[in-house]
């Protein structure tokens, strides 16, 4: 049986715990069997990082047991690049390395009346809602906004969707080449995603999807679990994957679907309450 144990990102001032972010979540790994440290024990086969992207690379390029490499964080992390291989999936994008006349130009010339505009990895959410939508703020506010975090790179420019659409967004994982997902339900159009983005060989990432359309893709190292998935269940899927172990999932609250990519058009396993 292979030794599997995931790495937490540390607190700022003390290394040896994990950082308040992880903190529960890696508590609860620990109780449900999964192996958890802020570093690597010598004697560990497999290594799974949780935490920050551009602290993961680091990890990566000085230990070969993660499950992950540097050129994963990236091809899945920025838009830019994994783009291409689900544009017909996904919403209308185009990308460019500044915010000027020619930007609005392309986006009225594609007959948009609004678009959300984010960095190739981030948007401006987090600083307030509605921060990345154009034309209600203006690409020099947005501009001034990267600039004080000295973002160097493209911007993706999208179309615009319904609000209302984008409230059956979800959150997929994809771990080992599956897909998983606390429900029974999982739409065609995310298999058809995994089944592209999974010729990367990413061991561990994710996808925000509607029914309809793929929102994006995110590296796993940093991914939200969101509340909505429980600890137990999101360790049972770790536990399947990564050391072909089995969790009871009794009183967890809703079952989990797996889906083998090979067939991506039948169930191959199934995990009940």
């Amino acid at each position: 049986m292979s030794k599997f144990q995931i790495i937490y990102q540390s607190a700022d001032e003390e290394k040896s715990e994990v950082h308040w972010l992880w903190a529960k979540e890696a508590k609860l790994m620990k109780k449900y069997g999964v192996i958890v440290g802020t570093y690597p024990f010598i004697e560990m086969d497999s290594l799974l990082y949780r935490g920050s992207s551009s602290l993961a690379t680091k990890y990566y390029e000085l230990d070969g047991r993660f499950i992950n490499q540097k050129i994963h964080v990236e091809n899945y992390l920025k838009m830019s690049i994994y783009y291409d291989l689900i544009q017909d999936l996904t919403i209308e994008t185009f990308f460019v390395d500044d915010l000027n006349k020619n930007t609005e130009f392309e986006i009225l010339n594609r007959g948009w009346e609004k678009a959300f505009i984010k960095s190739d990895i981030k948007s401006l959410e987090h600083i307030e809602e509605g921060m990345s939508i154009w034309p209600n703020n203006s690409l020099d506010v947005m501009k001034k906004y990267y600039s004080e975090v000295d973002y160097q790179g493209l911007f993706a420019v999208r179309n615009l969707m319904n609000q209302r659409e984008l409230l059956l967004e979800d959150r997929y994982w994809v771990l080992n080449g599956n897909v998983y997902h606390r429900s029974l339900k999982i739409p065609e159009i995310v298999k058809e995603a995994a089944s592209r983005l999974n010729i990367w060989g990413s061991k561990y990432y994710t996808i925000d999807a509607t029914p309809n359309f793929i929102i994006e893709v995110n590296p796993g190292e940093s991914s939200d679990r969101y509340l909505v998935n429980p600890v137990k269940l999101f360790a049972s899927w770790i536990k399947k994957e990564f050391t072909q172990e089995q969790i009871d999932l009794q009183g967890v609250a809703r079952g989990a679907y797996y889906l083998s990519i090979e067939n991506s058009t039948s169930v191959t396993k199934l995990i009940k309450q």
